[in-house]
């Protein structure tokens, strides 16, 4: 508050200085002839020096780092050396002026210290310095020298230094109160400032650590494939040997937890793809039916594994969404009810209701309460698995339909449950009333494989002992290859049939530089499969920018046989984005 006052008050000092050199000329002129002209002038050269002296004291201030209180005594100071020279005035008419220059002499001085209220307002102890220096000295000069006759004009004079007294006393206490609140103000403004600062702090460190989930998300689920791709090579190989019932048993339980590794890789691939954005929406018209049937083939072996019955109520309704998208959710559905169901099974159905149709999950499972609803479409969330046993996933399948949904637009999520009874999700779409556009033709049926040339490259060794011993034991011929000069060295003049590559090889080589050398090289687009444990957006954008089948690791013996025969099959180039197991929509 003092540092404040002192500021103000050193701010309109300069201005002051002004005022009062031009008013003591004025008062010299209003004297002329009426106080002695010596006297009268060397009160001036007093006042000047005067003058001279306080600004010079205000410019070796800075009251931004000189101690507060030092600073006022300092303005007290130069306050008091201003209010004696104009009282000085009082002295000097006195005894060398007449009656008249008594008057203006008083009238004058309490001119100039109702001015300089203006002043010395922003701290009260300083013009009351002033105020009584300077009009004490007038009522010294009236005392001693003046007589009965000036008693009337000594009482005016009281009376007006009581009232100039009450109003600087009122003018400090409203700029007090001024500077109470434009501190406040700054105190405000700098709690926000700071929180502001706080807020945008915590949300770069919420934009990083979102950053580096994905990027973990991305580089776990790379590194983890390899590993995994080239375990489900072995045991696919492994499969084709003699075994007893006891390393049957044993291969079935390998089997099973390669597989459950993988769905879980497959939950992650498809989450961190929707996170990197690189989810492209197409909507088309479909009919229900296709969809629910490839649905009910692929859930429901898995079903009777689980001894719970999987019914499909037929339809002959169309709606209008991704297809593919739509499945996603569908299979997220569908596989959330079966790991939560332990008696009874699921119904698959479908509905229309005006001009929106829902695609609907009903189960008998352990249900859930109403006031979680909105819980379990968060990320990692499993209301029934404290333990957080791997085989019921990693709780990422109804945060992929929440934000799928969201992708899609147009759809809506809609939850009915109760505990023990089980649920029901629907999945609500426009409904499609025009004609439908003939299905895509089915994939031709399996044939041999015996005698196909496939070139394999990929910089890990595990996955190329893996994929020959597979291709192998199909009947092809395999040549296997860390990169693109070993595969160039290796070929030599040979064409082969089939590519296959990974997409990340050693030396920041990628699958899609080694088939354009090939390619060039052999002098035709040789029909080529790159698969990849990548999730990066930018390697999935190069990835599918070529003419090759993309196959996300770890990948089934089935879906790469499956990909090889339509490539075989149908050579023409491909640029194929297929559902989860195979490349990402």
């Amino acid at each position: 508050m003092l540092r404040e006052q002192v500021a103000l008050l050193r701010q309109n000092f300069p201005m002051t200085l002004v005022a009062s050199l031009a008013t003591a000329l004025g008062t010299m002129w209003v004297m002329d002839g009426a106080v002695d002209p010596q006297a009268l002038t060397a009160w001036l050269i007093s006042h000047v020096l005067v003058v001279m002296g306080v600004y010079l004291s205000l410019r070796s201030m800075d009251p931004t780092t000189d101690p507060a209180r030092w600073s006022a005594y300092k303005l007290m100071a130069c306050m008091a050396g201003m209010g004696l020279s104009w009282g000085g005035l009082g002295l000097v008419v006195m005894h060398w002026g007449n009656a008249s220059s008594v008057v203006y002499a008083i009238g004058i001085v309490s001119t100039v210290s109702s001015g300089a209220l203006g002043l010395g307002a922003p701290l009260y102890r300083a013009y009351l310095v002033y105020l009584s220096c300077a009009i004490g000295s007038v009522l010294l000069a009236i005392a001693l020298a003046g007589g009965p006759v000036l008693w009337p004009a000594l009482f005016l004079v009281l009376v007006y230094f009581s009232l100039t007294c009450m109003q600087a006393s009122t003018a400090d206490t409203a700029t007090r109160r001024s500077i109470a609140l434009k501190l406040e103000n700054q105190r405000l403004v700098g709690e926000l400032r700071a929180e502001s600062q706080r807020a945008q702090a915590a949300q770069q460190i919420a934009e990083k650590a979102d950053r580096d989930k994905s990027r973990f998300l991305a580089a776990a689920s790379h590194d983890l494939r390899q590993p995994l791709h080239a375990m489900g090579l072995f045991l696919e190989s492994l499969q084709r040997s003699p075994l007893n019932a006891h390393q049957q048993t044993v291969l079935d339980h390998a089997h099973a937890a390669s597989s459950a590794a993988a769905e879980m890789l497959t939950t992650l691939l498809d989450y961190s793809r929707l996170e990197a954005g690189v989810v492209k929406v197409r909507p088309s018209a479909f009919a229900v039916q296709p969809l629910l049937t490839a649905l009910e083939q692929e859930f429901g072996v898995q079903a009777d594994n689980a001894r719970l019955v999987y019914r499909t109520r037929e339809t002959s309704l169309a709606a209008h969404a991704d297809r593919s998208l739509v499945g996603l959710v569908m299979r997220n559905f569908i596989s959330n009810a079966l790991r939560y169901t332990t008696r009874g099974g699921v119904l698959i159905a479908c509905r229309r209701r005006g001009q929106r149709v829902a695609l609907e999950v009903w189960d008998t499972g352990i249900g859930i309460p109403q006031h979680q609803w909105d819980d379990i479409f968060q990320e990692f969330l499993q209301l029934d698995n404290p333990e957080r046993d791997r085989r019921k996933g990693l709780g990422l399948g109804l945060a992929i339909v929440h934000r799928l949904v969201n992708e899609m637009g147009g759809t809506t999520v809609e939850l009915r449950s109760q505990p023990g009874r089980g649920s029901v999700f629907r999945l609500w779409m426009d409904a499609w009333d025009g004609a439908l556009e003939d299905e895509a033709a089915p994939l031709p049926e399996d044939r041999s494989l015996e005698g196909l040339h496939v070139l394999a490259i990929d910089d890990d060794e595990a996955v190329l002992l893996g994929m020959q011993s597979l291709l192998q034991s199909w009947g092809c011929h395999c040549t296997v290859a860390g990169s693109g000069a070993e595969a160039l060295k290796h070929l030599g003049d040979d064409t082969p049939d089939l590519i296959i590559t990974d997409f990340r090889l050693r030396h920041e080589e990628t699958g899609k530089q080694v088939l354009q050398a090939l390619r060039t090289h052999l002098g035709t687009a040789v029909p080529a499969i790159i698969m990849t444990g990548d999730t990066s957006p930018q390697r999935l954008r190069d990835a599918q920018s070529t003419s090759a089948l993309l196959l996300h690791k770890p990948v089934s013996t089935g879906q790469l046989r499956e990909a090889m025969v339509q490539l075989i099959t149908q050579p023409q180039p491909i640029n194929a984005a297929t559902t989860s197991g195979a490349a990402g929509p």
